[in-house]
């Protein structure tokens, strides 16, 4: 199956006008087309993967014998090759650094002597201001050629892409069509940064990632040759535009800044109080809709940038006041938020199958999957998914364990029914922990029987036999065409 993809959230670029000036340079020679084999795993059936799709995108080659590209275009890739512009030779390459939270990627080629031929392209020094002309290039549906169109920079703003970083985006007006993702916008012949984006019911609103943003993503991943992420305040704040608000803080007319509502993080909580006035941040004044200007010229934007375009591992600097008394407090930042749900850490799910039970831990990607499949609102119709998606872990090894998929079909546990995605809470009235915790506890258990609990009585308990499953699991398996009864990283614990 040949498609073309539309990104992020649906994601795409571009693809009409000719013959557009894109400056002294020509830019052309530095675009290339992507072709990936795709083939992500299957949440609701973790040992499997899904059928490979051929998917196809842009990119653009940039200092250091890379090419950029949106993270979309080659994640879960089998193979990837580039096609540089005007040629007929498709290079095998591979991916260097990737990151889902700013979908961005870099691809080296396989054969170093191939980017030899390839002229990067400069990136700008700064942000663009709006009204400016910019050029969009790519490889869109609709022909093989190289596309350009023409469009203006409408706005600059932050948000959040698919993490809880809010960075910059920059929205154009050009025309969108799927193909194009991880093409570069041009201005004056540079770079002023990669498009990863549409707004799906809007007449000509497309997003472009930022220079600045691929800028952070490049250094943080040259510094260790990994990627960290984006630095966050990891707190919960609000506007004081509201005037009993204001009068309730006993702020003076001009004292501009957002209150601090919560703060889950624990390592905050002797530094920031619920009710502060956050009023500056490093020294850059925080209106009452918590704006901030970054640059001349450009509108202002939310300030959580501020700390998000720092370095990992970094610290702001706030001005606060607290029961009317003004201080200033120094706040580290997080690149990580401990959530008790969280994205996950491997390309392939961890799972753990006993008798005809999947159980997995409740990842952001599996609840997804689960909620816009068939299962719809059944698959998280319990209380605690939802309440943890943002709530912190107590202890680090704390996970929610789920049923993954429905029950698998055997006599073993015949007249029982679960609906997938519900949490496991106990084992033999033992609170489970995490997947680890429950594979010790069925190891450990010397009962005739083990009882398994889901949240709340949500679901019927589920009483199995050990010695039966020991029995049955291999024709379990076997039947279900599984080839191990958990996945790579715990067999350790489950040979």
């Amino acid at each position: 199956m040949k498609r073309w993809l539309i990104g992020g959230m649906v994601a795409a670029w571009v693809c009409i006008g000719q013959g557009v000036s894109l400056g002294a340079d020509e830019p052309r020679q530095s675009v290339v087309k992507i072709f990936a084999s795709q083939s992500p795993p299957n949440m609701l059936r973790p040992w499997e993967i899904t059928p490979a799709s051929e998917v196809t995108g842009s990119g653009v080659v940039i200092e250091g014998g890379r090419i950029l590209t949106n993270a979309h275009v080659v994640s879960y890739a089998q193979q990837i090759y580039v096609q540089p512009h005007e040629s007929s030779d498709k290079l095998d390459a591979t991916v260097e650094f990737i990151s889902v939270e700013c979908d961005l990627a870099t691809l080296k080629l396989d054969a170093a002597d191939a980017m030899e031929k390839l002229k990067p392209l400069p990136m700008a020094d700064k942000l663009p201001t709006p009204k400016t002309k910019v050029n969009v290039l790519g490889y869109p549906t609709g022909g093989d050629t190289l596309s350009v169109t023409e469009g203006v920079i409408s706005r600059i703003e932050c948000a959040q892409y698919y993490s809880y970083a809010a960075l910059l985006r920059i929205q154009v007006d050009a025309a969108i069509n799927p193909g194009n993702s991880g093409g570069p916008g041009i201005v004056d012949g540079n770079i002023i940064g990669v498009v990863f984006s549409r707004f799906p019911e809007g007449q000509n609103i497309g997003y472009i990632i930022p220079v600045e943003v691929i800028r952070h993503f490049l250094a943080d991943c040259q510094a260790d040759g990994k990627y960290d992420g984006f630095p966050v305040l990891d707190i919960n704040s609000a506007t004081v535009e509201n005037p009993a608000l204001r009068d309730y803080l006993k702020l003076d007319k001009d004292m501009t800044g957002v209150v601090v509502h919560r703060v889950d993080n624990k390592a905050l909580a002797e530094l920031l109080k619920p009710w502060d006035v956050v009023t500056a941040c490093d020294g850059v004044a925080i209106d009452n809709l918590g704006m901030v200007p970054i640059a001349e010229d450009i509108p202002r934007v939310h300030w959580s940038w501020l700390s998000a375009r720092k370095p990992p591992g970094s610290k702001v600097k706030l001005s606060v006041v607290r029961e009317g008394k003004a201080m200033e407090v120094e706040i580290p930042t997080a690149t990580q938020v401990d959530t008790v749900i969280q994205r996950m850490k491997t390309d392939r799910p961890t799972y753990f199958i006993f008798g005809t039970l999947v159980f997995s831990p409740a990842t952001m990607e599996l609840i997804s999957r689960g909620a816009s499949s068939w299962l719809g609102a059944m698959a998280i119709r319990g209380r605690l998914i939802p309440q943890y998606i943002a709530a912190y872990r107590e202890d680090p090894e704390n996970e929610l364990v789920v049923t993954c998929c429905p029950m698998l079909s055997h006599k073993l546990t015949k007249g029982y029914g679960i609906t997938p995605v519900s949490v496991l809470t106990h084992v033999n009235d033992q609170k489970v922990r995490n997947l680890k915790h429950l594979i010790q506890l069925i190891k450990d258990n010397k009962e005739e029987y083990i009882v398994f609990r889901f949240e709340n009585e949500n679901e019927e308990k589920i009483v199995l036999k050990p010695k039966d499953v020991a029995k049955f699991q291999p024709e379990i398996l076997r039947n279900n065409n599984i080839p191990s009864a958990c996945s790579d990283d715990l067999k350790a614990l489950w040979p």
